[in-house]
């Protein structure tokens, strides 16, 4: 399925008035469309490796790219927030952040690890705790010493845990969504609130506090971040 390129979605960092009228749309995968773009596109449009789709199909279905250490030959991949995509041929790794108006792609050398946020946590078969994470992959582990909201830097693709970031008082937070996307502030405390209302998370960003949903924010690290995240 194409889209026009004026009705593609904002988080899309391309140029939308020009001669190339549509846009490929994400398939359905481990991250949701709105905060997605797909493999095709980020490779013709935003990194212009190539003029056209059918040489960005090519490039893909050779298994020349890489998302978070697999090869993927899916042209319409759904990449998202912290993916590192890499092209092994030009040895160059670039990963997914979420800027103030569009996702945006950063060269990095960290291309084996990636933060993950804890989506939620099942219970399995033996006891055993599942974690279930924000870009759809799984970890199975044997204390239950991990809470939803917390992150995680893992290995990739072996996805080994590098290091537990509580989501707690004064941890280090990017802003994924809303006005204050791509902005990373301090957390000072999470509100409940009644009913279907979302919790409201406080953040100190740029000397001012701003209460947020809670989902809006990604733990990134204590005092400073935990793997690059800006140039």
């Amino acid at each position: 399925m194409h889209q026009k390129r004026l009705s593609a979605k904002e988080s899309y960092p391309i140029k939308k008035k020009i001669k190339k009228r549509f846009v490929v749309c994400p398939r359905p995968g481990p991250n949701p469309k709105e905060d997605s773009i797909p493999l095709l596109s980020l490779l013709r449009d935003v990194l212009v490796y190539c003029e056209n789709a059918k040489e960005s199909k090519h490039i893909i279905k050779s298994g020349k790219i890489t998302v978070d250490g697999k090869v993927r030959k899916d042209h319409k991949y759904p990449i998202g927030i912290f993916d590192v995509v890499t092209i092994p041929q030009i040895k160059e790794s670039f990963r997914v952040v979420p800027g103030e108006k569009w996702l945006e792609l950063i060269k990095t050398a960290e291309k084996d690890v990636k933060i993950c946020r804890i989506k939620n946590k099942t219970v399995e078969r033996g006891g055993k705790i599942q974690l279930n994470l924000h870009d759809g992959k799984n970890l199975i582990v044997k204390k239950d010493d991990y809470k939803t909201g917390d992150s995680l830097v893992l290995s990739i693709p072996k996805l080994e845990i590098k290091k537990h970031l509580k989501r707690e008082k004064n941890s280090l937070c990017l802003v994924i969504k809303g006005s204050n996307r791509g902005k990373i502030g301090i957390l000072r405390g999470v509100r409940k609130t009644l009913g279907s209302t979302p919790n409201l998370a406080s953040i100190e960003v740029n000397q001012r506090t701003v209460d947020i949903p809670e989902k809006f924010i990604f733990v990134i690290g204590d005092k400073s971040p935990a793997i690059k995240i800006s140039d």
